[in-house]
């Protein structure tokens, strides 16, 4: 009989917490909705002391048979992410997406982005973006195809990464430092946590100072844990989508954290 009345007591609070956190999310979609206008999600940035100078997101593609589900849904958001990104001017933004559905389809995905990046900013505006793949070491620009240039200026670099570029891309890293130890092409005095960090970093990329997961609760699914030692995060808690919402309360609350850095 306990049980019976825990569980209906905790059943109704969670029902009641579910709805209100529901609702609030609504409240904010009206107050933040930036109706795929660049100029009102940089007002919206202009009021924040500092915004990030990396930003990372975790997509989660849904089921085909969800409204904005498979990997065209998947597309569309990290697209719409991208969109936000820019008008923000944040330079740089990594997408991961646990099973590479973005990577595998890199090249619809651009295709995506300069549609999305077309409405915000209309067709004879399009601002150039590159699309990197760090572990094929592969960059896909918007006017050309994977070839890489020297000061090639872009508004913006997307980086995609997927549980590859984590704790597969750590055990690659060990296992060819230690054959290169065994051939004596490096000493074993030679591997420093500076000489990882540098390797990792040119595998993956640098650290970002924002994650944002948008879903009900942070689940990092393998995103690379090298890369988040002093990341700040930020997610709605009963939220599915998604949403704008999301995004700058993200940076709102980025511009207003301390990171205290340990010697």
């Amino acid at each position: 009989v306990l049980l019976v009345i825990l569980y209906i007591v905790y059943g109704s609070y969670r029902y009641c917490q579910y709805e209100y956190n529901k609702m609030k999310l609504k409240i904010f979609n009206i107050i933040y909705n930036p109706l795929n206008t660049p100029q009102l999600i940089r007002q919206d940035v202009n009021k924040l002391q500092k915004i990030p100078k990396r930003l990372a997101a975790i997509l989660e593609m849904k089921s085909a048979s969800h409204v904005g589900g498979g990997s065209q849904g998947l597309m569309n958001d990290g697209s719409e992410i991208v969109c936000w990104t820019v008008s923000a001017g944040i330079k740089h933004l990594m997408l991961y997406d646990y099973d590479g559905v973005l990577k595998k389809s890199v090249h619809e995905f651009r295709k995506e982005i300069h549609n999305k990046l077309s409405k915000y900013f209309g067709p004879s505006n399009v601002p150039k973006y590159a699309v990197r793949i760090p572990h094929l070491n592969k960059v896909y620009f918007n006017d050309d195809d994977a070839t890489p240039k020297e000061n090639h200026k872009v508004a913006i670099e997307i980086s995609l990464l997927s549980n590859r570029d984590g704790r597969e891309t750590i055990v690659d890293l060990t296992r060819t430092m230690a054959d290169l130890c065994a051939s004596k092409e490096l000493k074993l005095n030679d591997i420093t946590m500076k000489l990882v960090d540098k390797e990792l970093v040119h595998l993956v990329g640098p650290e970002p100072d924002l994650l944002l997961y948008f879903g009900p609760s942070l689940d990092l699914q393998g995103f690379p844990p090298w890369h988040i030692r002093l990341t700040e995060f930020h997610w709605e808690e009963d939220n599915h989508h998604v949403i704008y919402s999301v995004f700058i309360r993200g940076l709102q609350q980025y511009s207003s954290c301390k990171i205290n850095v340990g010697k």
